[in-house]
């Protein structure tokens, strides 16, 4: 197997050191953050937040709700990149993460919890007559 010259390698980092940066600048986000696949969804009485977050240790995952926006990030640690000697396949992202999510329905996120099964991360939310508008912070319950 013949592996790629070094200058090629630095270019395609470079390339997507660029492509990363260029979507911080335009998103706002830390360039290095990928978005884990994610479901909203309605209960009767709850907002659902499922996101799908294999691998992750619960101490890692921090949940913040301010206003309508829900801000849910950690980190997925991937194998030591020293004793990694190359790649054949790489499709599982590692390192930061980082999702928001607006609810255009009114809830109360002083009363949200959150649990982490079976690599599923479950913030649920309970629904108010009106937006309670605070600042809040969801302690995961293992």
């Amino acid at each position: 197997m013949q592996t790629r010259p070094l200058s090629e390698r630095r270019f395609f980092q470079q390339f997507l050191s660029d492509f990363y940066g260029m979507r911080r600048a335009l998103w706002g986000r830390r360039a290095d953050a990928w978005q884990p696949p994610t479901d909203v969804y309605e209960t009767d009485r709850h907002i659902v937040v499922k996101m799908s977050i294999p691998g992750v240790k619960p101490g890692q995952i921090r949940v913040h709700c301010n206003g309508e926006v829900i801000t849910i990030t950690g980190v997925r640690e991937g194998p030591d990149p020293a004793e990694v000697r190359s790649y054949h396949q790489m499709e599982i992202r590692n390192g930061y993460f980082e999702r928001s999510i607006a609810i255009h329905e009114p809830f109360d996120p002083r009363e949200a919890h959150a649990q982490y099964v079976d690599g599923f991360l479950y913030v649920s939310i309970p629904k108010a007559p009106e937006s309670v508008r605070h600042v809040v912070s969801i302690r995961l319950g293992v």
